[in-house]
């Protein structure tokens, strides 16, 4: 099925192998000018796919978590990003290298009450328009849902092209950030 996926994309590339850019590329929130952008070739199909995990001693997530915890429930914590071009920016995270699929399902209830509390606490900070929680998990092999906090007033950061947004923009101040780091954590305590 998968290798079927695949060949129906490419189906739809031109010669290069390239798709036409999507309907996102037409959203007012699109960071970048459809007519200069074009996709990169699709690869190859690669089954088995390689095991991009790294150790505990190579994860940033697991160094967060030694670091920066903001807030725990259970074997979940809410740990501060390294640094942030955004509102803010933080990460609930399992306090050991584990991904989700390892999670067994007595502890299900405690991340949603981490998400749900973390959430919360962002969106109260002053300045926060929203806050977009995503949850990529496809390198580290550490469970970590990002949370997003988007600037009040700031709509051009609208949606799910926020992480561009956030890898481009400028670094907000280190005293701004960790001044909105306590805040949650008091908010969390």
């Amino acid at each position: 099925m998968s290798q079927d996926f695949l060949e129906h994309a490419r189906a739809a590339a031109d010669p290069d192998g390239r798709l036409p850019l999507g309907a996102m590329a037409d959203w007012e929130v699109f960071p970048f000018e459809a007519e200069s952008l074009r996709t990169r070739p699709l690869t190859e199909y690669a089954v088995p796919e390689p095991d991009r995990r790294r150790p505990p001693e190579e994860c940033k997530v697991c160094r967060a978590v030694n670091e920066q915890v903001l807030g725990t429930w259970g074997r979940f914590v809410l740990v501060r990003a390294a640094r942030t071009s955004l509102a803010f920016n933080a990460t609930v995270a399992t306090s050991e290298h584990v991904g989700l699929d390892e999670l067994p399902p007595e502890d299900h209830a405690d991340l949603g009450r981490a998400l749900g509390a973390s959430y919360a606490a962002v969106k109260a900070l002053p300045e926060v328009g929203n806050v977009h929680l995503n949850k990529w998990e496809n390198g580290a092999g550490h469970l970590a849902f990002n949370l997003y906090a988007r600037p009040l007033g700031v709509l051009q950061l609208r949606g799910s092209n926020l992480p561009i947004w956030a890898d481009m923009l400028p670094p907000i101040a280190e005293d701004e950030f960790a001044a909105r780091a306590e805040l949650v954590r008091q908010a969390l305590a």
